[in-house]
């Protein structure tokens, strides 16, 4: 049994994640592992708590997402920047970060799948559909991505898919990769250097398959809550391939050119470890509420 806060929402945590499609509701907050690196263990959340068969405790802990609770990582900050996760944690105080350092290849394939498209209505049915041909990683590997959509992202998926199974080649998936800036650093390099990969994917990388926190993988929700809540202004840019090529803009040294108006560069220094789940949070609001229309903490007036 896991201990977690007492908002904790297993269900959102893993709906708000790229490793959701490898796991089947059974129940309002029961959930299998259908795919890969301990398929058949269960997830169970109840009030504050996650029960877990099928796996270690640290498994469940990271899988989960309830080994990040917001509340006692926002304490860490500053009163002022604190105040911005506040802001969203008044929409999501169950939000964990549900990561997998196992299942690389299948996390990166709903990242680079969930491009311009709507992540549950068709990232989730195509990497569902992989799963019912690949029960692993290695079977995965076999399959041609082209061959399951007509979609653009399926079909540049398999383009670069030769380039991109030597860099995944590279990695040795499992806890060692949790934290592991230097890691990351390197496959970032090379994963940029292919076409269609971009800085959104890498830092979604980052976030959910090396628990890397301060990275917020930008997108138009993250921009339109930072700037409505004052955290960027008018002239804050997406960041740019060619820049995060050659920088670590964590790192401090050889600073990026575009650092002082790069969005997830501007996030990482105000929000340091809390940027990448104000991001998720950012998310969920922009396309549970925003891209329907609706405000319900009224994010958009503030």
């Amino acid at each position: 049994m896991i201990e977690a806060w007492e908002d904790f929402d297993l269900k959102l945590s893993l709906e708000a994640s790229f490793s959701f499609p490898m796991f089947e509701m059974r129940g309002r907050d029961s959930f299998v592992k259908t795919y890969g690196h301990r398929s058949g263990m269960r997830l169970e959340g109840y009030v504050g708590i996650v029960r877990y068969e099928g796996c270690s405790f640290e498994e469940a802990l990271y899988m989960s997402g309830a080994w990040f609770d917001p509340l006692e990582n926002a304490s860490r900050l500053k009163r002022k920047k604190a105040a911005y996760i506040y802001e969203l944690w008044q929409a999501f105080p169950g939000l964990g970060i549900a990561v997998d350092p196992w299942d690389l290849r299948a996390m990166f394939y709903a990242m680079f799948l969930s491009r311009n498209t709507g992540y549950h209505s068709n990232t989730v049915r195509w990497m569902k559909i992989m799963f019912s041909r690949a029960r692993n990683e290695g079977e995965l590997a076999s399959l041609d991505p082209g061959d399951f959509g007509s979609s653009y992202q399926l079909a540049q998926l398999s383009e670069v898919k030769p380039h991109l199974d030597e860099v995944l080649a590279s990695l040795t998936p499992g806890l060692e990769l949790m934290g592991s800036e230097g890691t990351f650093s390197s496959a970032k390099t090379r994963l940029l250097a292919l076409p269609h990969i971009g800085p959104k994917t890498v830092h979604a990388f980052a976030l959910f398959c090396f628990g890397l926190t301060r990275f917020a993988p930008a997108d138009r929700h993250l921009l339109a809550v930072s700037k409505a809540l004052g955290l960027v202004s008018d002239e804050v840019r997406m960041p740019r391939k060619e820049f995060c090529m050659r920088y670590d803009c964590w790192s401090g040294q050889e600073r990026c050119p575009q650092a002082p108006r790069c969005l997830t560069a501007i996030l990482m220094r105000e929000l340091g470890h809390m940027a990448g789940w104000f991001q998720t949070a950012c998310f969920l609001y922009g396309s549970l509420y925003l891209s329907k229309g609706q405000d319900p903490i009224g994010l958009l007036k503030r």
